[in-house]
This record gives C-alpha cells, structure tokens and sequence, in this order.
C-alpha cells in the first residue's frame, strides 16, 4: 500500500508545477535545476519538557504537521532565504546572506560574530534559525561550501506555540545540506548540530530534546529519550484506541525569553550547591541534577537550598552557575529551590509515565488513568515549582480534568518551555474527536479566537528521507534518495 505524501510535500510540488507565468509557483525562486527536500515534524512534548537541560528522561510525539526545506545550488557564494506559511494567504519574507559573512580572513568566524550578524536587523532575525544551522555546519563538521543555496522554507507549523518550529527549522536545514552534500551525518549528530546553532546563533538556551524528537521521532510512536546529554532508549507503544493531541493555548512561547531561561539558570545554580555541599562531603559532583532522587533531593539538599537569590550574591559565593549558554545577571533575583526541585522529580515522573503506558497496552484502564495523573503532575510542578504557567493555560488543562477518565479524558499539561504555547492531552480517541472542539469553543469564548488542535502523526526527518527534484521534458519528477 502506498503511503500518502505528508500535507506539506504535496503542497510542495503543487506549487513547483505551477507555470512560470503564476507568481505565486516558485518558478522565480528556483531555475530547472536540481532541487533537494527534507521535511519535519513538530512535535508535542508529551512528558519531559524542560527537564530534558538536566539531564532527565523525556517522552516526545511526532504530529500530522511539519515543514519543509528546499535547497538549490546557485552559482554565486549567496544563501537567498525565503521563508513561506502554507493556510490562509500570506506574504512571504525573504532575505539574503553572503556566504564569504561567515567567514573570518580565511577561516570559518565564530559564533558570536555569526549571532550579531542575524540580530543587528530585527527584521531578518527570524534567518537566524536557517543561517545559523548553516554556519554551524561549516564550523563543526569543516565543510566547504564552494557556491551559495537558496533554501525556501514551507511550513504548516506556527512559530511560538511550543511544538518545536525551531527545531524543526534547523534540523531541515541541515538535513537537505546532509544529504544534497552526501555527508552521511546521523540523526544524533544532526541533532546536536541543531541544538548548537539555537543556543550560540539564535541565543535560545534550549536542550536537545526538540531536535532530537523531530530528527529521529518515528510516526504513531513516542520516543523515549535521555538528555545525558542526548541519546534514543527506544520507542513507546501508544496503548490501543488512545491518542495525544496538542491545543495551542495561542499564548505565544519562546525559549529565548527570560521566564524560560530564569528558570535555567536557578536549576544550574541548585546543581552547583549541591555539588558544593557534595565535595564538603568527599563525594563526586553530579553532571546532571536528575542523578539524584526526589527523596534524596529532600532528605539532604533542599533545606540548604534558597528559595530565590540576587544573582550577585550567588555569583559572589559560587564564582559561576557552570552552565554555557545562561549568563547570571548581578541585577536579578532568581528563583533557586523550586527550578531545581523540578527536573528531579519530572525525571521520575516520566519513567512512571512510560510504565503505565507499557501496562495499558493490554486494556489496563487503571494505567491509562496513572499516566493522565503524572502528566497532571508535571503541569503543577511546571505551574509552582518553575512559574511557567500562565491563566490560559491552565483553563485548557483543568477544561480536561473536569471532563475526566469517565469521559475518555486521561490528562493532560503545559509543554516544552511553558509561559504559554500548547497544551498536550491524552485520551481515548474517540473522546478527544468529542471533547477537544468543544473545549476549543470554550476557550475560544475566554480569548476572542479558535484555538488550533494540533493532532496526527508522521514522520520524523530520518524516516521520511530526502528527495531530489529533477525538471525534465514532463516537467518535474520526484526521487527518492
């Protein structure tokens, strides 16, 4: 049986087709060249989020949506970049970047000549995301790019709701490059490289779970990752007539904001006094705050552990939070105890979760029932612990509990970076086509707007491949490589 090609490839090749006298094909933008293709999921963090910087377990979907890449060669050292919204009409936005910017006399420039460069103009900062998946690229893995590319990117996923558009940008990027290049690069390092380019380029402090999801996530799968720093365990059965879906809140999230790195920064500060306290003691530092318990947490560290600290006091007793991509401001309070207590017991909730699913996969109603507590769970630690939920967020989250398990209704909670974005829910699938439009109209009645349901699955960017394009004399012809 024949798969189905992902709403965005379509899409795609509808208006590769169009002819040369329809503006809105891309005949301006690409010659009959060559043309490669990668497309990514978003994905919806569905157990995990933001403990995935200290280390933790983490469980991440794949959804229906996604983007696409296109990249040709050009003859000049230009990267031209434009970026497009597939839906309702819209402007496209394009910017150019010469590649010789990139470098510094005759060897590749570094990162933080790169981020000034994609931020001196607001207007293009967005091209951080593309360029900076670019540079990392040639610094990291010493590629030479002898011509320039235009890359068009074609996306169904909103930016900012937190269903990982960022790395889904990057992780494209760098997947046409790994394959129009040959370079036979994995998913894993495909990821890192994503994951380096959003904390020194674009400025992001994120993790790796983003980009490892997107990269290597599997469709009707969740994968169960560890964040030390970033490896696949495997994959976990979603249990039969279940699903997830994501609500986006249409709060709009950022990683690079303060909320989420404030939040960062007071788990790296927990870590480094515990590890102060550790070395009283003669025991070895931790690398990751979720080496301990949450009973250990509680037993020996918490109490020494303040609940908020001036960040010059901090910096004053302890020299540095020994984290690379956070900087301490003097100037700012920081909540301590609380970011730190977070990571540590969502790393047990998500081994709990992936128990639970694990026996529901027999019928178990109570273990569906346990996985829609922990993913409650999650959302209050993230809501009291971290303070990274917001009012609209929790309506969507307490809408489902009130509809409960009675209703089909498991759990559900805040994702990735918090302070707004989407809300994951789990369910029967049944339940989730009945209840989750009519918690959209409720909401909808709260904001002013219909909320957009995230839902459906595909694959990630290793299992879908790449594609070449070739023009020819019946026009364009897909490949698969």
């Amino acid at each position: 049986m024949k798969t189905a090609l992902p709403h965005e490839v379509s899409e795609f090749e509808n208006l590769l087709r169009k002819p040369n006298s329809d503006p809105t094909g891309f005949a301006g933008f690409f010659n009959s060249g060559e043309v490669w293709v990668a497309r990514v999921p978003a994905r919806l963090d569905v157990m995990g989020g933001i403990a995935d910087y200290s280390g933790a377990n983490v469980c991440e979907a794949v959804l229906g949506r996604g983007m696409l890449m296109a990249i040709q060669a050009r003859t000049d050292r230009t990267l031209r970049i434009r970026s497009a919204q597939i839906g309702p009409r819209s402007l496209p936005v394009e910017t150019r970047i010469p590649l010789d910017y990139f470098t510094s006399g005759d060897a590749v420039g570094n990162y933080a000549q790169v981020r000034e460069l994609c931020h001196a103009n607001p207007i293009a900062a967005w091209a951080a995301y593309i360029g900076g998946s670019i540079f990392t690229l040639l610094k990291e893995e010493s590629v030479a790019l002898p011509f320039g590319f235009s890359f068009l990117l074609l996306s169904a996923v909103p930016m900012n709701v937190g269903i990982g558009s960022s790395a889904a940008v990057e992780i494209g990027t760098l997947s046409c490059l790994n394959a129009y290049l040959n370079l036979k690069l994995d998913g894993a390092r495909i990821a890192r490289l994503g994951q380096m380019a959003e904390n020194h380029v674009v400025g992001a402090p994120c993790g790796i779970m983003d980009q490892i999801a997107v990269a290597s996530g599997r469709e009707s799968k969740l994968t169960h990752i560890l964040c030390r720093p970033g490896s696949i365990v495997g994959e976990v059965e979603i249990p039969p007539g279940t699903g997830f879906v994501g609500i986006n809140s249409m709060v709009r999230h950022s990683v690079a904001g303060n909320a989420y790195g404030n939040v960062r920064i007071g788990a790296f500060m927990g870590k480094k006094i515990i590890n102060e306290m550790r070395a009283k003691t003669g025991r070895a530092a931790l690398n990751y705050l979720t080496e301990i318990s949450s009973d250990e947490f509680a037993a020996e560290y918490q109490a020494q552990i303040p609940e908020t600290i001036l960040g010059s006091d901090f910096l004053a007793k302890y020299k540095t939070h020994d984290d690379p991509v956070t900087t301490v401001q003097p100037d700012a309070t920081y909540r301590v105890v609380g970011p730190a207590r977070h990571p540590i017991a969502e790393n047990e909730r998500v081994l709990k979760f992936i128990e639970a699913l694990n026996a529901a996969k027999t019928g178990d109603e109570k273990a569906l029932v346990t996985a829609g507590e922990l993913m409650y769970g999650a959302h209050e630690s993230y809501r009291d612990n971290c303070r990274l939920s917001v009012s609209e967020v929790n309506f969507l989250v307490e809408a489902v509990r009130k509809r409960g398990p009675e209703n089909g209704l498991y759990g559900a909670k805040i994702t990735g970076g918090g302070t707004g974005g989407t809300v994951a829910v789990f369910g029967k699938i049944a339940a989730l086509k009945e209840h989750i439009p009519q918690i959209a109209i409720e909401y909808s009645r709260r904001v002013g707007e219909m909320p957009d349901i995230f839902e459906g699955t595909s694959p990630g960017a290793i299992e879908f491949g790449a594609k070449r394009y070739a023009f020819g004399a019946s026009g364009w012809k897909r490949f698969d490589v």
